[in-house]
């Protein structure tokens, strides 16, 4: 994906916008409840008068919507073969939200349709890959296709082409929030006929439940440093340097056993890196495998010894195996093991598009994954 190329279109809608009505409504584009990021100019598209976002983030979203649950209908159409168009929805701010795109450029393959939650302003697709976040499809260039999207409490469900069979159903990431709603591209993109259907929000007693984790040969808990500086590993073995390292968290897996760290830290030039710690405790001198997947790169230490360096970067080749993703089971190594407790640590570099691991070690055998704190 290249963000530095950001434009697309809004076609206009002549209805008015009245976000406090109820049932259905039809959305202007023109209206002044709008907020965009970028240049914003009005010009021609399909005979019809269009806004331009030349230049910015490629967001367009109505701030006062206050959507949670519900139903969203847009036409959208992309004129450039290679485009990320879809729809934003559930803005708290604009570094959080949930977002569902489509790819013209990969129509037919796996990943033609994407969720891709952003958390703390990073996207996260490369952690959310699969059945259950991307869907194949037929996305069409230089013509209108209809998208769906039903929002019920924790899912959505999206249609195409007026289709009434969903195409994908995904568990949403984030939390129960309501708010803002609308577009967003990263290539040239044009949405027209936006209509919202607003439903009952969900209790504000009810609560997400935590998943549930059945799989104990996972490590779904981990001790987390705060982010540093190192994503080129020129720092040898950091977790040594107490200046450095001073301060721990306790983050847990989600529900595909992945360690979502864009959820809790903000990634950026200088924070980059963190460490995940965890204990094994072992019966007896032994070798256990241990399977784990990363984004972008990673270094293995057990008891201070280095044992694996690797880099799961994104590379724009169009291949599955050149896109990132962070896959269960993707590599595996041997621990040696010693008796009694064991440190693992994970140094974990993040550049873009999603900054996780996910590992599980090959059986339990004479050994204790224990809870770190």
């Amino acid at each position: 994906m290249n963000y530095k190329s950001i434009t697309f279109l809004f076609l206009l809608i002549s209805t008015n916008i009245c976000v406090a009505q109820k049932g259905t409504i039809d959305v202007d584009f023109s209206s002044n409840e709008w907020k965009t990021l970028g240049s914003v100019e009005v010009k021609e598209f399909d005979s019809e008068l269009a806004t331009c976002i030349s230049d910015g983030s490629g967001i367009a979203y109505l701030d006062g919507i206050d959507f949670q649950n519900g139903i969203i209908e847009c036409d959208l159409y992309s004129p450039s073969p290679k485009a990320y168009l879809g729809i934003v929805f559930r803005i708290g701010s604009l570094t959080n939200f949930e977002y569902i795109y489509f790819q013209p450029h990969t129509s037919g393959k796996w990943d033609a349709v994407q969720y891709d939650p952003i958390f703390n302003s990073s996207a996260t697709w490369q952690l959310y890959n699969g059945k259950p976040y991307q869907a194949v499809a037929n996305i069409p260039t230089n013509e209108w296709f209809h998208v769906k999207i039903e929002v019920a409490d924790d899912s959505a469900k999206v249609y195409l082409h007026n289709n009434p069979n969903h195409i994908l159903s995904v568990k949403l990431k984030h939390d129960y929030t309501s708010g803002g709603l609308g577009v967003c591209s990263y290539h040239p993109a044009i949405f027209a006929n936006l209509k919202i259907t607003k439903h009952a929000p969900i209790s504000i007693l009810k609560r997400k439940a935590l998943p549930v984790l059945d799989d104990k040969t996972y490590i779904s808990s981990w001790l987390i440093s705060e982010p540093y500086d190192n994503f080129d590993f020129a720092l040898e073995k950091p977790f040594l340097d107490d200046d450095l390292i001073s301060k721990w968290h306790t983050v847990n897996a989600e529900e595909n056993y992945v360690i979502n760290l864009n959820r809790h830290f903000t990634k950026s030039k200088t924070k980059n890196t963190v460490l995940a710690k965890t204990i094994l405790s072992s019966d007896k001198a032994q070798r256990k495998k241990i399977h784990f997947g990363y984004s972008d790169k990673i270094k293995v230490y057990l008891n201070s010894k280095e044992l694996f360096t690797g880099d799961n970067s994104f590379s724009d080749s169009g291949r599955y195996e050149d896109r990132g993703y962070v896959v269960d089971q993707d590599k595996t190594i041997e621990l040696p093991l010693l008796k009694g407790e064991n440190e693992l640590i994970f140094e974990i570099s993040e550049d873009k598009f999603g900054w996780g691991f996910i590992a599980k070690v090959e059986d339990l055998e004479a050994l204790e994954i224990k809870n770190v704190k």
